[in-house]
C-alpha cells in the first residue's frame, strides 16, 4: 500500500490521453485524494508523442514527477519512449493484440483495449474508457465514482454514449481484476474528506478574476494563455462581463486601458509574443496611470519557441517592458489555490496605486489540473483605492494627476456634467493637459516613481519553509514552489538541514525578514526555469546576496524534485 501513485497515459495526439487523465483526476478527487495532472504534449493536432501524467496521493500535490508506477501506452512508441521512466515494479498497460514486442519485459500487462471496447462499448473509441477501468482495477478501487464522472462527462452526447462508456470501464476493470494477480498499487485511505474542487491553473485564474470583480476582458488567443480567455468568454453573460476578442494584442491592451479609464476592472491575458505587442500599451498604462491587470503566461522563446511547453524566461521582460521609467507590480502565484488570493490582490493593487499589474504564470501552471481545498481559497476584500463615482461640487477643481508625496492622485470616472477627466500619453499637467515644462516633467516622473517605495512596504514576505539553521537554502519563485518544497522535505528527511525561500510577490521586492542570516548559509541555490537565473540577479541587486549556485531548466519541461536533487 502506498500514498503516492503516478500514472502516465502516453500516445499520439488525438488518441485521448487528456480524456483518460480528466476522468481519473475527477474520480480521484471525489474519492478524497489530491491530484496533479501535467500534460507533456507536442505542438500538433495529430501524431507525435504526448503524455498526460496523473499524480495522486492523500495530501496536497503541487508538482509532477517523471517516475511512473503505471504507464498506459496507446501506441508502440509510447512504450519505447517512456519505459526508462517506469519505477521498479511498475506496470505497462498496453493493447497486446495491437502492439507487439519480440520480448515481453517484466511488468508488461497486455490488455485487449480495442477488442473489449468493441464488445462492451460498441465502438473502438471507447478504448479510453477500457483503459480507465484497467487503471482503477490496478488501484483496487471500484468503479462507482468513475461511472458518475463518465455520466457527467458524456451526458451531452446522449444516454447510449454514456452507457457504452460505463460498460467499457467495467470491461477493462473486470479483465485486469481477473488477470492482474499480485499486481497492485492500492492507495492508503485519504485524510478526512473536505469539499474539494478540480480545475486547471487557467481556470483558477479566470474564476479568481471573476470573483475579484472583473467586468471587462479583451484579448487575442495565444497558447498557453487562451484557456483563461475561453473560460471568461463562457461565463461572460452569467456574470455580466463585457468580453471582446480583439483583432490583436495591441488593440486588446488599449481596450482594457479604456475600460479602466471608465472605472471598470479590466483584464487581458497573453503569452510572450503577444506581450511583446502589448509593450507600448504597458508604457501607456504607466503614463496615464491606468489600473490594469495583465496575465502573462510564459512559454519558451525566443520567437515561436515551444508553444506548448513551459519556461520562466519572461521575468525581466515583464519587469522592463514598455519604454520609459514608471512603476509596475509583478506577482506570480505558486499554486492554483493561491491564484484566488493573487488575482484579487492584483486588482486591488492596480487600483490602489493606479498602475499596471502583471501576473506571471507559465504553461505548466496554466495547463495542469489540480485538486483544491475549497476552504483554502481566499480573496482580499475589494479595495478600489481613490476611485470616486460621485460628482464634485466644483468640477473645475479636479486634478487627475494631482502631485503629492504618495504619487497616488484622486481618480474620477467620466459622466458628470462639466467635469473634464483628461488623460494624455504626452507628459501632462496635473489636470491632464499636454505640457513640455521641464520642472513639471521632473515632478511628474518622480510622482509616478514615488509609488514604488510605498508599494514595497506593502509587498508580502516570501515563504520560508524548513530548517531555521539550514546548510542548504533553495530560492525560487512562481510555479516552482511544489518541486522545491518536495526537495526540501526530502533533504531534511535524509539528514541535510534544508530550507526554501520562495517568492510570489516579485516586484518590487520587500525588505526581507528571515529566521536566518543569508550570509551564514553554506549553500544557497537558485532554482529557476530559465537559462540565465533572472530572479537570482534581481535578488542580488536588491539584497546584495549573490547566489553563485544555480539549478536551471530551459528544455521546455517543468522543474521536478528529482531534477533538483539530481543537480544539487
Amino acid at each position: 500500500m502506498t500514498n503516492d501513485v503516478e500514472i502516465a497515459i502516453a500516445g499520439a495526439a488525438g488518441q485521448g490521453m487528456q480524456s483518460i487523465s480528466f476522468t481519473l483526476g475527477k474520480t480521484f478527487t471525489r474519492q478524497g485524494f489530491f491530484v496533479y495532472i501535467y500534460h507533456d504534449f507536442m505542438s500538433r493536432i495529430r501524431g507525435g508523442s504526448n503524455t498526460s501524467i496523473v499524480r495522486t496521493k492523500n495530501s496536497t500535490i503541487n508538482s509532477v514527477s517523471y517516475a511512473f508506477d503505471i504507464l498506459v501506452a496507446l501506441d508502440r512508441d509510447a512504450v519505447i519512449s517512456n519505459l526508462k521512466k517506469l519505477k521498479e515494479g511498475g506496470v505497462v498497460v498496453y493493447d497486446g493484440e495491437k502492439i507487439k514486442f519480440e520480448e515481453i519485459e517484466s511488468g508488461f500487462f497486455p490488455v485487449p483495449l480495442e477488442r473489449l471496447a468493441l464488445e462492451a462499448g460498441k465502438d473502438k473509441i471507447t478504448s479510453n474508457s477500457v483503459a480507465t477501468g484497467a487503471v482503477l482495477a490496478l488501484l483496487k478501487w471500484d468503479v462507482t465514482t468513475c461511472n458518475e464522472v463518465i455520466r457527467e462527462y458524456f451526458s451531452a452526447k446522449g444516454e447510449e454514449v454514456v452507457v457504452n462508456n460505463i460498460n467499457a470501464v467495467k470491461a477493462g476493470y473486470d479483465f485486469v481484476a481477473a488477470n492482474s494477480g499480485a499486481m497492485s498499487f492500492e492507495l492508503k485511505a485519504p485524510l478526512a474528506s473536505r469539499k474539494r474542487l478540480f480545475m486547471t491553473g487557467a481556470e483558477s485564474l479566470a474564476i479568481a478574476a471573476i470573483a475579484s470583480g472583473v467586468k471587462f476582458y479583451a484579448g487575442y488567443p495565444m497558447s498557453p494563455s487562451t484557456a483563461v480567455m475561453e473560460y471568461i468568454a463562457a461565463k461572460a453573460n452569467e456574470y455580466k462581463i463585457v468580453f471582446e476578442q480583439a483583432e490583436d494584442e495591441i488593440a486588446a491592451i488599449n481596450m482594457i486601458i479604456g475600460a479602466a479609464y471608465g472605472g471598470v476592472r479590466a483584464l487581458t491575458a497573453t503569452s510572450g509574443g503577444g506581450f511583446a505587442l502589448m509593450s507600448e500599451g504597458i508604457s501607456l498604462a504607466g503614463m496615464v496611470e491606468a489600473p490594469i491587470v495583465v496575465i502573462l503566461t510564459q512559454r519558451p522563446g525566443p520567437a515561436t519557441g515551444f508553444p506548448t511547453r513551459t519556461e520562466q524566461a519572461d521575468l525581466k521582460f515583464a519587469l522592463y517592458s514598455g519604454h520609459g521609467e514608471f512603476a509596475r507590480i509583478i506577482l506570480a502565484p505558486r499554486t492554483a489555490t493561491e491564484s484566488f488570493y493573487v488575482m484579487s490582490r492584483a486588482f486591488n493593487l492596480a487600483e490602489e496605486y493606479q498602475l499596471p499589474v502583471i501576473v506571471l504564470t507559465d504553461q505548466c501552471f496554466n495547463d495542469s489540473s489540480y485538486t483544491i481545498n475549497a476552504a483554502d481559497m481566499s480573496i482580499e476584500p475589494v479595495n478600489r483605492g481613490n476611485l470616486n463615482f460621485k460628482c464634485l461640487e466644483d468640477p473645475y477643481t479636479y486634478k487627475r494627476y494631482k502631485i503629492n508625496e504618495s504619487g497616488i492622485s484622486p481618480r474620477l470616472v467620466p459622466g458628470c456634467p462639466d467635469q473634464i477627466i483628461c488623460e494624455d500619453s504626452d507628459e501632462h499637467t496635473e489636470e491632464g493637459h499636454i505640457s513640455e515644462n521641464d520642472g513639471l516633467r521632473n515632478k511628474m516622473v518622480e510622482k509616478r516613481l514615488n509609488k514604488l517605495e510605498e508599494i514595497a512596504a506593502e509587498m508580502q514576505q516570501p515563504i520560508y519553509v524548513g530548517n531555521n539553521a539550514p546548510s542548504l537554502l533553495l530560492v525560487g519563485w512562481g510555479s516552482t514552489y511544489g518541486a522545491i518544497k518536495e526537495t526540501v522535505d526530502y533533504m531534511n528527511q535524509k539528514g541535510v538541514p534544508a530550507a526554501m525561500l520562495h517568492f510570489s510577490e516579485i516586484w518590487p521586492l520587500p525588505g526581507l525578514k528571515l529566521p536566518c542570516d543569508l550570509n551564514h548559509i553554506k549553500k544557497i541555490v537558485a532554482v529557476e526555469g530559465n537559462a540565465t537565473a533572472q530572479f537570482a540577479s534581481i535578488f542580488a541587486a536588491h539584497t546584495g546576496v549573490k547566489i553563485e549556485e544555480r539549478i536551471l531548466r530551459y528544455d521546455g519541461r517543468p522543474i521536478t524534485a528529482e531534477y533538483i536533487i539530481k543537480n544539487l
